[in-house]
């Protein structure tokens, strides 16, 4: 009972309580009624804890209005003085917020946390210190035991820290002078208080600093000389802050301004890189003596100040530092002088500055480049230059690769800085270490304008053909990349067709590249180029091919070049197949023109292109399949509807007259082998092709034509055979009367003697005519078949004993050898009945085989081979458990007179016949248990072990491994199906193969067909009787309705991705119009802008070849038309 109201309490205690007493009890708190607390708290103790909508509790609003009675109350009663409100703030950080000094005394008295961050990663120190909360600092100060002033908050910082930051300067003195705060803790940067001080300005906190050092005995210069993380004192952080005052301070504490930091740069690297002109100033005058010396120092990189003013372009403080004696001339560490770096950053006006305070011009940095050079490459402005005479002077000089200020103009496209450079007399046929002209550079970049400009100039009509280092003329490089315009450009200004050094002309490298329109362009101008031969001799076709460019090949195909052979003696389809590129054997061999003569085309790597294909690039060879079936253009429930089947690809390889190209001499050719495109597929497992409906069709084609004829002919024999082998049997098994045991008086006679007699009963048989007439029909069949055999033997030699079927073949002709031949001595021997039964057995079985040809019945005969064959490998692997049970039964029951597993083999026997769920539980072990069968002497000797070893045995035999069996037989039957069905694909090639052997190849030419035409919407004639049997059980092994034909489900996809790139191409020459359009427009209205100034092109970084992301022509091209539209957009 008092558990009860124990829990009955403690539930009635838990309901939540409702606004109106949430407001009174806070109020009661916040206004210091100890009276109304007491009493609402003694009605409800968890009102103690309760916290308002900002998650204040009573603690924090009595902290808030310095109510000492109540925070007496509170502790009194055991309450919370550290609980946190919804942003981390205890009633200690409320009361410093608040400066309530009595609460924060009294809570540090009676030990709250002081320890505790909120949600700001700040302290109750931390929070007085932000605010400037003097008497809250004084206050904490008597109870600094209680107080962690080195405690870091955000970053690390410290109260000191903080204190630095807003420069309350009172605030710093308290923690230094009270708490006793080190300013030699630096935060987790790595900052001194003393540098956030300097780095924001905080100029009185800093004085607060330096002066406790001086208190301690420790001067000035010790304390300004601290090294941050990154290795700057206070003055680097001063001037990083950019206040004066704090530089001043730091300088007159002692700091000197050539102090190094890690990276050796001093605060005037710093103020003239942030061109702080005022604090440079400064510095010099406060420390003259230290001028010379920052003037002259020098970073990592050695860089001076001016340097460093140089490259952030300002002029002003560079005109200051030079005036004051610092070295225009001095060179940094990749030896660029303050001209060449203001020149590579683009600060024009330090660059104009700098010339006309005299800095040397001739100076070159370390890839030997003058500022003449550096202008041009950063787009300047040239004509600001022009009136500079001493630049005129660097108008042909070269860098470390051989380029002129020329090359530069050139390559990046600045039409504006290439005319005034030919204007001042630039040598437009300079050549740089590649002997490469400025129209070298223009034609590989895409520089339309520029290579205009430079054929108008005087000697434009010179450099037009000029080679460079590898023989390639400009028109060769602008092939070479693609740009059409520039092309078209050097065409029509006579550019003529010369090859380089690899006897390659232009066209072979627009090629290479894979540029249709460059191609289109070159060969409409000159048509000869088509078919001309490189050194190797390779035409243009070789080398798309060699690059896998199917749609240049696609192209030169339908252009009607000739398909040549190289001096390699290969022809293009032979380098798809050598390199395996699926597109570019696609394009050859799907093209619509061209496909039959590439297919027929020879050589001494691919003598035959069909059964490469077949054994290297399947895929490709599939849509060679696919292209021979042509479907009518009409509607496919029309009877019109037509398919034709075109077998040329898988018969063009038959025994032909082959002619020398280079001498014209007749070729004999090898004795070839029927069907190979067929024996390749199933050599090389090629399932997919040889379940195509083009190779199902020629088979088809096949069967039709002889192969079901000789195959009833054959089966019709062997009916022969099968019936003489069942006759010869049945008459074997007659006597001359019957057999009646009966008469013989037995009872005198031994066990042997019956069974001699008996058996001597069994052998007196009655021969007549037919056992004679059966005889020699199975041995005129055994002879004929058995040379066949013979042959076959001589032909595969060793494989062919790795065939079952052939196995049990001669084990069926030497049963029935024995079987037959003893009766022309007028003897029956037992041997005979034996070898009758074998012989019986097999035949039967062997007809089994002979189905696996036809359709209907064969295909339950191959899936019953292959079940047969998983079976097998199961049982070999547990007849192990057949073994084991056997041997343990034997063990058991031999010695109780048990028949069954008197002897091991027996056992074993039995076993696997209690496998199959004969178990004879009744007989074998119950009755023997009871010994209830008086007539027998069987028992049970060990009865314990041989109930529990069958028990196992019933578990595991009749219902685990049958079940398995079972499973593993119909588990997966239509995989069996599948699998079937192909296997008898592969079987029917090896017999159509096996008997065009035989057959004469003129009669084989007249009954074959190279195409069949099939209407499957009409309707068929009905046929007889004898042809409906032969139809539905003997029928076609090629079913119309045939489901293993193999759905290509890339069909769906290329179509479209097909669709997909018309669109885009639409939407690509759309787009091409509208930019033409715009571009008339802005000509039109002479609108010009700054892309003006900067030709069309590629860009330099991306085409430069540095990074091999980019080096495939596909994105080079794809990257040029982008980048040709943004800058056409642009300008539009």
């Amino acid at each position: 009972m008092k558990v009860y109201k124990q829990w009955a309490k403690v539930f009635l205690n838990c309901k939540q309580p409702t606004m109106e007493e949430v407001l009174e009890v806070l109020s009661a708190a916040e206004n210091g009624n100890l009276e109304m607390f007491q009493r609402l708290y003694i009605q409800d103790p968890s009102r103690l804890s309760i916290r308002d909508s900002r998650g204040r509790t009573t603690a924090h609003q009595a902290a808030a209005r310095n109510r000492i009675n109540i925070l007496q109350f509170i502790t009194q009663q055991g309450g919370d003085l550290n609980a946190q409100d919804n942003v981390g703030n205890t009633p200690l950080h409320v009361a410093v917020e608040a400066e309530t000094v009595d609460a924060i005394e009294f809570l540090l008295a009676t030990g709250a946390k002081s320890d505790i961050l909120n949600d700001k990663k700040q302290a109750p120190i931390h929070l007085a210190t932000e605010l400037d909360k003097i008497s809250v600092l004084q206050a904490m100060a008597r109870y600094k035991g209680k107080v962690d002033i080195q405690q870091g908050g955000e970053h690390g910082r410290t109260a000191l820290h903080i204190a630095a930051i807003y420069d309350h300067d009172a605030c710093a003195r308290i923690l230094i002078s009270d708490f006793g705060a080190s300013p030699r803790k630096p935060c987790d940067n790595g900052y001194y208080p003393i540098h956030d001080a300097a780095k924001n300005a905080s100029s009185k906190t800093m004085e607060v600093f330096l002066a406790w050092s001086e208190s301690l005995g420790c001067t000035r210069e010790e304390m300004i000389s601290f090294y941050d993380a990154e290795g700057n004192v206070p003055l680097h952080s001063a001037v990083h802050g950019g206040d004066i005052k704090a530089v001043e301070l730091c300088i007159r504490s002692g700091a000197k301004i050539s102090t190094q930091q890690h990276d050796l740069s001093t605060p005037v690297h710093l103020a003239c890189a942030q061109g702080a002109i005022e604090i440079v100033k400064i510095m010099f005058q406060m420390q003259p003596e230290e001028k010379k010396a920052c003037l002259a120092s020098c970073d990592v990189q050695k860089m001076t100040p001016l340097h460093c003013a140089a490259m952030f372009d300002r002029p002003d403080i560079v005109e200051y530092l030079i005036s004051e004696g610092a070295d225009c001339n001095s060179i940094d560490k990749e030896r660029r002088s303050p001209l060449l770096l203001a020149a590579l950053r683009g600060g024009w006006k330090t660059v104009h500055t700098l010339i006309r305070l005299g800095a040397d011009i001739n100076i070159k940095d370390i890839n030997k480049r003058n500022v003449l050079h550096l202008v041009v490459m950063n787009g300047g402005q040239l004509e600001q230059f022009a009136e500079e005479e001493s630049l005129l002077q660097l108008l042909n000089e070269k860098d470390l690769t051989g380029c002129s200020p020329l090359h530069y103009a050139s390559r990046e496209g600045h039409i504006k800085s290439l005319e005034n450079l030919i204007r001042l007399g630039a040598c437009i046929n300079l050549k740089n270490n590649n002997n490469e002209s400025p129209l070298h550079f223009a034609a590989r970049y895409g520089r339309y304008n520029t290579v205009k400009q430079l054929l108008d100039s005087e000697k434009g009509n010179f450099i037009i053909n000029e080679s460079d280092g590898v023989g390639m003329t400009p028109l060769h490089i602008a092939s070479q990349q693609g740009h059409t315009r520039v092309v078209q450009l050097l065409l029509n200004r006579g550019a003529l067709l010369h090859r380089d050094h690899h006897g390659r002309n232009p066209l072979h490298l627009a090629a290479m590249n894979g540029y249709t329109q460059t191609i289109e362009l070159l060969l409409s101008v000159h048509s000869h180029l088509l078919d001309q031969l490189d050194k190797d001799g390779n035409t243009a076709l070789h080398l798309a091919t060699m690059e896998n460019r199917p749609n240049v090949i696609a192209q030169l195909l339908s252009m009607k070049c000739k398909l040549l052979y190289n001096q390699s003696e290969m022809s293009a389809i032979d380098y798809a197949i050598y390199y395996k590129y699926l597109e570019a054997a696609l394009a050859m061999v799907t093209h619509e023109d061209r496909a039959e003569e590439i297919m027929a085309m020879k050589s001494p790597k691919n003598p035959c292109v069909s059964l490469a294909l077949i054994a290297s690039m399947p895929r490709v060879f599939e849509a060679v399949q696919d292209k021979c079936i042509i479907k009518a253009n009409c509607k496919q429930d029309s009877k019109l509807f037509s398919i034709k089947y075109n077998f040329i690809c898988l018969q063009h390889m038959t025994q032909s007259e082959e002619i020398d190209e280079k001498t014209g001499e007749k070729l004999v050719a090898k004795e070839k082998s029927p069907l190979p495109a067929l024996n390749a597929m199933v050599a090389h497992g090629r399932v997919e092709l040889l379940a195509h409906p083009l190779s199902q069709k020629y088979l088809q084609m096949k069967w039709n034509s002889y192969g079901k004829y000789f195959h009833l002919t054959n089966l019709l024999f062997y009916c022969i055979f099968l019936g003489s082998i069942t006759c010869f049997s049945s008459q074997l098994m007659e006597h001359e009367k019957a057999l009646n045991f009966s008469y013989l008086n037995l009872s005198h006679m031994s066990t042997e003697q019956k069974y001699a007699e008996r058996k001597s009963e069994i052998l007196n048989v009655q021969m007549n005519y037919s056992m004679y007439i059966c005889a020699m029909v199975i041995l005129v069949f055994i002879v004929v078949n058995g040379a066949r055999e013979v042959a076959q033997m001589l032909q595969q030699k060793y494989v062919y004993f790795f065939n079952p079927i052939n196995l049990v073949t001669w084990c069926l002709y030497g049963a029935t050898v024995v079987m037959v031949l003893p009766i022309f001595g007028g003897e029956i021997y037992e041997i005979q009945f034996s070898f009758a039964s074998m012989a019986v057995f097999l035949s039967w079985c062997n007809l089994l085989l002979l189905l696996q040809r036809f359709d209907q019945v064969g295909i339950y005969v191959v899936m019953f081979l292959e079940i047969l064959q998983t079976l097998i490998k199961v049982l070999m692997v547990f007849s192990i458990l057949i073994i084991a049970f056997g041997l343990a039964f034997y063990i058991l029951l031999s010695r109780g007179d048990h028949l069954s597993f008197k002897t091991i083999p027996m056992a074993l026997i039995r076993t696997f016949s209690m496998m199959l769920g004969e178990i004879d539980f009744l007989g074998s072990y119950v009755k023997p248990y009871y010994l209830s069968n008086k007539d027998e002497n069987t028992f049970l000797p060990f009865p314990i072990p041989a109930f529990l070893i069958l028990g196992i045995f019933m578990v595991l035999m009749p219902i685990l491994l049958m079940n398995l069996l079972i499973g593993l037989a119909v588990g997966d039957i239509e995989s069996v199906r599948r699998n079937a069905q192909l296997k008898r694909l592969a079987m029917q090639v090896v017999l159509h193969t096996e008997l065009e052997r035989k057959l004469p190849r003129r009669w084989l030419q007249r009954v074959d067909k190279s195409e069949v035409i099939e209407y499957p919407n009409e309707c068929k004639s009905k046929k007889g009787i004898i042809d409906f049997i032969l139809k539905k059980w003997f029928g076609s092994p090629f079913s119309e309705d045939s489901d293993i034909v193999m759905e290509n489900s890339e069909d769906y996809v290329m179509n479209e991705l097909a669709k997909t790139k018309n669109k885009l191409k639409e939407i690509s020459q759309a787009i091409e119009t509208q930019n033409q359009f715009l571009r008339l427009i802005v000509q039109k209205m002479e609108i010009r802008t700054e892309a003006d100034d900067v030709d069309e092109g590629v860009s330099v970084k991306v085409s430069s070849g540095h990074s091999n992301k980019w080096t495939s022509p596909k994105i080079r091209k794809k990257i040029k038309s982008v980048l040709s539209f943004s800058h056409r957009t642009n300008s539009a």
